[in-house]
């Protein structure tokens, strides 16, 4: 197998966007411009930059819903997972000691989550603002929005929050509330649009709004009544392909995929506690490269567990790093079959 293989970036959402989120990229900076270009050149090209473009930083990994696709609940509802799963927030020092660093490295973007709610914790006001006073170009996290109260709108929209994307499932409200048990379908409907309306009300271009759903089995068949019902509210309507939320160990492996997950080159992922991981779906931190606690993000960065895992990905060899073999991804062709 050749040592250099041609790689897609890994696709990841499936978007309908309106005109202002179409206008929205093109006034950015071009400070940003330049980030979102290296976002998809780096993995193509393997370029590794001396710091991650950007970092997905947990405030918590509490949340105030068990929505079943979610590795989270699949964690929490197995007894022997649930042991090695400690919930907790990062202290407001840690994260600013998290964005200096960044800032000085030249991190351009961070998302403020992973595996737990951000408005769960309660300086995520404080966060962004944080971020964006230091300069960091792009600011964003996921949210359920069942918490997103006016107040909280109000008070992230004047803290800069760039982008804000919402997690819905489903337009219709039963199968929406058996999907993101806990929360109310209308209760959350208003978040949404309170949101973007008072953003409107101020003149504001920031945040973006996106709401997105996952494609399951259940819920497949929605997508069109999902966009009828949202293009008119958010400026980006999406969907994204279920993935098993903790893998699945005993695929067969394709070695002719040309897979070469992009994550690698592109960002980091810091867990409320500070532990680093590589990947997104490494829901049980089975390929922890270090703790920032105890070593710089730019020397975790490009240290030798990392690098050997982007080593592997490079030539093709996904399939040695466990939880890259019990991963989705790899299984799809460039055109996105399996």
């Amino acid at each position: 197998m050749s040592n250099m293989i041609n790689i897609p970036v890994n696709p990841t959402y499936y978007e309908v966007i309106n005109d202002f989120g179409k206008k929205w990229e093109e006034i950015r900076s071009e400070r940003y411009k330049e980030y979102r270009r290296k976002w998809i050149e780096n993995p193509k090209n393997f370029i590794l930059e001396d710091a991650p473009l950007h970092l997905d930083i947990e405030p918590t990994n509490g949340c105030n819903l068990l929505c079943p696709m979610c590795p989270r609940t699949v964690i929490l509802e197995d007894k022997e997972k649930k042991k090695n799963f400690n919930v907790g927030s990062m202290k407001l020092e840690t994260y600013k000691g998290i964005i200096d660093e960044a800032v000085e490295i030249g991190v351009y973007s961070i998302k403020l989550n992973w595996l737990g709610e951000p408005l769960v914790h309660p300086n995520i006001v404080d966060m962004v603002r944080y971020a964006k006073e230091k300069g960091i170009e792009d600011v964003m996290f996921n949210t359920n929005a069942a918490l997103l109260t006016k107040e909280m709108s109000r008070k992230l929209i004047e803290a800069g929050l760039d982008k804000l994307f919402f997690s819905f499932d489903s337009p219709y409200k039963e199968k929406y509330e058996e999907i993101r048990v806990g929360a109310k379908y209308e209760e959350t409907l208003d978040n949404i649009k309170y949101i973007v309306k008072l953003r409107n009300e101020l003149k504001k271009d920031v945040p973006l709004t996106r709401v997105s759903m996952v494609l399951m089995e259940d819920n497949k068949d929605e997508y069109e009544e999902f966009i009828e019902l949202f293009k008119d509210i958010v400026d980006v309507v999406a969907y994204v392909e279920y993935r098993d939320p903790i893998g699945k160990e005993g695929k067969e492996v394709h070695e002719d995929t040309g897979f070469a997950c992009s994550q690698l080159w592109q960002r980091m992922f810091i867990s409320w506690d500070g532990d680093c991981i590589v990947c997104c779906v490494d829901s049980e931190k089975e390929y922890c490269v270090g703790n920032i606690h105890e070593n710089r993000i730019k020397d975790i960065w490009k240290n030798e567990k990392y690098n050997a895992i982007r080593n592997n990905h490079r030539v093709g060899h996904w399939y040695n790093i466990n939880v890259c073999e019990k991963c989705d991804l790899p299984y799809k062709k460039q055109d996105g079959t399996v």
